[in-house]
């Protein structure tokens, strides 16, 4: 929502994208600034493209994009996440589909990031990630950035079908939920090196990657908010039990009751569990999270 100052950019790249072959929804989520307008011009300037408007439940980032994916139409659907604020580079959505099909053809994609500031002056890029995509790192950290995912026909029906539990359940984040679900279920992740996009930083993310926003994430964590998102993650994946694989229900399930051990006792460490973050600054954080009853 309230996206007018940067959305016209992000529209435009999404029209300059190499591969031609989409339509575009786009679900305003209760906007009070000019959004919902340049929107509106953009449609009307590009007849010849498939581009609709539909109103969002008003609930939120994560509900907004799960509440569109549940609807019919999408069946057997591509589907690329799009944020408001973001610039695409034109070969996003070609790389995306191409390395897909060299891969399994059920396989989500994602990418590295270029960040920038407020008025896309290069800033840095996101974090090349060297340990696997797998469902004992989507447990306790959402490294799958949404505004980077394309998803095949397959995973996409997967995901439709799981929707309920997340609806219900109000969970945090939208591409945690998928990173989660898909890697549960035993789908692959590609996770491209080179950049997709132009992550803008500013103000108004809702949870991007500056030094700001890293405070927020820190107090997040002392303040048990981040304990909170897992305990919501763990109801929603503790009812999809039954489509995940065994060896994650296992991970799943130790994971669960290891988290219901008293802070005090002695506990073996996540990693033992198969859980574990990207780095092994992140692995010593979750330790000492552990510790102080956080996690």
């Amino acid at each position: 929502m309230n996206g007018a100052p940067f959305i016209g950019a992000q529209l435009n790249s999404i029209l300059a994208q190499t591969h031609r072959e989409w339509s575009l929804w786009i679900s305003d989520d209760g906007s009070t600034d000019q959004t919902v307008e340049c929107v509106k011009r953009f449609i009307a300037d590009h007849p010849d493209r498939n581009i609709r408007l539909i109103c969002g439940p008003g609930q939120g980032c994560a509900q907004n994009f799960m509440t569109m994916l549940g609807h019919s139409e999408l069946d057997g659907a591509w589907i690329a996440f799009a944020d408001q604020d973001d610039v695409w580079l034109p070969h996003k959505l070609a790389r995306a589909v191409d390395m897909i099909w060299r891969g399994t053809g059920a396989e989500i994609y994602s990418s590295r990031s270029i960040y920038t500031d407020a008025s896309l002056n290069t800033v840095g890029i996101s974090t090349d990630f060297q340990r696997p995509f797998a469902f004992g790192n989507a447990l306790v950290q959402n490294v799958l950035r949404g505004n980077t995912l394309v998803i095949p026909p397959d995973v996409t029906d997967f995901l439709r079908s799981a929707l309920p539990f997340a609806l219900n359940a109000g969970v945090p984040f939208h591409d945690w939920w998928v990173y989660q679900t898909a890697t549960g279920a035993g789908f692959d992740i590609i996770h491209d090196a080179r950049p997709g996009l132009f992550y803008r930083q500013h103000g108004g993310n809702l949870l991007g990657c500056s030094q700001a926003h890293a405070g927020r994430r820190a107090m997040a964590v002392i303040q048990h908010v981040f304990a909170g998102w897992v305990d919501r993650n763990l109801n929603v994946l503790t009812g999809l039990s039954p489509v995940l694989t065994r060896r994650n229900r296992r991970v799943l399930f130790d994971f669960a009751d290891w988290r219901a051990q008293p802070a005090i006792n002695w506990r073996p460490s996540p990693q033992s569990l198969g859980v574990y973050r990207q780095t092994l600054a992140g692995d010593l954080a979750l330790r000492i999270l552990a510790r102080l009853g956080k996690l």
